[in-house]
């Protein structure tokens, strides 16, 4: 068991405490009175198999899974990717589950097998990301005889049911298959219908996460899915990011650093100042982290992804006493942009706004109309293939409007484009709707804040975003001053972790 997650309130004894910018780490120091928001600590992953066995043998409002399987079963598994646990898992636990899944069906003498990625809008997987996440041992028996394919949301799909005049079309293997397998990993609270936004095309994505959309509209949608396909979910819980090697430091209390982790610090900084593309790249781009698994969680699938949200809950969250009139936090770009050390400025707005700002238990950590202050440089970068249509609605859209509510037509014009769909459909690039949708959310999130604040941010792109920038932490405070005066409540969210506020 890991130490649960508390509350540091600063005071004369606390030393300087760990700050994350991009591809920069550094040490801050943070005012007197200043709640510090720890997560649950982070421990080691170890062996699931114990666990998943559990889940197969005695699941959850329904019959074990070997119970459920015939000689001519046409069995699918389906490998969610819709919300990634970021940084990457070093090693993924959804690759045990699948090879127990295949055991038990081997045991139940079924032949037709297939695997198939619902990855929602994020980018497809290519043979070597299947590889990589399900092992050699998967990768070989299934991908030569192409049974192993990545949902592609912009293929005719089998509709199977409709939502307000809307028709619901899902993956066309999954449609057809009699039992489905879904297996994904749990990294939040929030996401209780992983596997409709993995396999649905993608109008229906669109309104799914259409500027908004009621829950209950989503709900609806979701519950065609499930009624139309026999289904079986298994959902590991999983714990707080583990680092090692030249991060380990990240991962640990301040006070409780040791001299390897000093070190590790020490060499970090200075790396990345002295030879800054190289060391990012290297430290930064394509982090790995251990991640315990909590619980694994199997049955009917309405079952699994509440119970697995409420065990993650359990496992996470911590009670923080009273709003703060500034919530501050480092955004790291290890945490939310594969291979991109610094990450894009879009995706550094969702991480501090939707997946930071937005961990909390219902109640915000931050009052109504208080300001929120992040640490980024929001350069505007993005890779040239996998984020060419977020670089275009960044140089084209925004500068037209930051209004959800007037994007619709940039919208519709950027998913018929043929270039994007080909760079989504054959080059493994994001679709451009993730872009729209994950804008929509900043923006809804922007709204809560009378100013956000990107401390180190380029200013260019803070005022796109209708955001501020400051050059430092206390300038950033200066500029909060406005709103909230000169001795505001401020909480400060702690690491690369997620901490789940329980807000009182």
């Amino acid at each position: 068991m890991s130490r649960p997650g508390f509350v540091l309130e600063v005071d004369a004894q606390t030393p300087s405490l760990l700050t994350l910018a991009g591809d920069k780490v550094g040490l801050g120091r943070f005012g007197l009175g200043t709640k510090v928001v720890y997560p649950a600590d982070a421990v080691p992953s170890a062996d699931p198999v114990r666990l998943i066995d559990a889940a197969l043998e005695a699941p959850t409002g329904t019959d074990a899974l070997e119970r459920r399987l015939e000689r001519t079963t046409k069995l699918t598994l389906v490998v969610l990717d819709h919300e990634r646990p970021r940084p990457r898992m070093r090693f993924d636990v959804r690759r045990t589950i699948v090879e127990r899944v295949l055991e038990v069906a081997a045991r139940a003498g079924v032949d037709d097998v297939a695997i198939v990625v619902g990855g929602g809008l994020n980018k497809r997987w290519s043979p070597v990301d299947m590889t990589r996440v399900l092992g050699d041992r998967v990768a070989t028996s299934f991908l030569p005889d192409g049974r192993i394919e990545s949902h592609d949301i912009t293929e005719r799909g089998v509709a199977v049911g409709e939502v307000d005049g809307h028709p619901v079309a899902i993956n066309r293997r999954v449609a057809e298959s009699d039992l489905v397998v879904s297996i994904g990993a749990q990294y939040g609270h929030d996401d209780r219908h992983p596997l409709t936004k993995g396999i649905v095309d993608a109008a229906t994505l669109s309104r799914l996460g259409a500027p908004g959309a009621e829950q209950s509209f989503i709900d609806r949608v979701c519950g065609v899915v499930h009624g139309a396909v026999d289904i079986f979910a298994l959902q590991a819980v999983l714990g707080q990011p583990y680092l090692s090697g030249g991060l380990r430091f990240a991962s640990r209390r301040e006070w409780e650093w040791k001299v390897p982790d000093q070190i590790a610090f020490a060499v970090s900084r200075q790396l990345v100042a002295a030879f800054p593309k190289p060391a990012s790249q290297a430290l930064h781009a394509t982090p790995v982290a251990d991640y315990a698994v909590v619980d694994v969680v199997g049955g009917d699938p309405g079952d699994v992804f509440t119970e697995a949200a409420g065990v993650w809950q359990a496992a996470n969250a911590v009670e923080v006493q009273g709003r703060a009139d500034v919530l501050v936090t480092g955004v790291w770009g290890g945490a939310f942009d594969d291979g991109d050390p610094v990450g894009s400025p879009i995706n550094a707005a969702a991480h501090a706004l939707n997946r930071r700002a937005g961990s909390h238990l219902g109640t915000p950590f931050v009052r109504d109309q208080g300001v929120l202050v992040a640490f980024h440089p929001l350069s505007p970068r993005f890779s040239n293939r996998r984020q060419s249509s977020a670089a275009d609605f960044f140089a084209k859209v925004l500068p037209e409007t930051i209004d959800p509510a007037e994007m619709g037509e940039f919208e519709e014009r950027a998913c018929a484009d043929q270039w994007y769909v080909d760079l989504y459909r054959k080059q493994f690039a994001d679709h451009p709707l993730r872009t729209f949708q994950t804008w929509y959310r900043v923006a809804e999130a922007s709204r809560s804040f009378s100013d956000v604040i990107w401390v180190g941010g380029n200013r260019r792109t803070a005022d796109l975003f209708g955001h501020r920038a400051a050059s430092t932490y206390a300038d950033a405070l200066e500029i909060a001053s406005n709103t909230v005066g000169r001795s505001p409540q401020i909480t400060y969210l702690h690491g690369p972790g997620l901490p789940l506020g329980d807000v009182r």
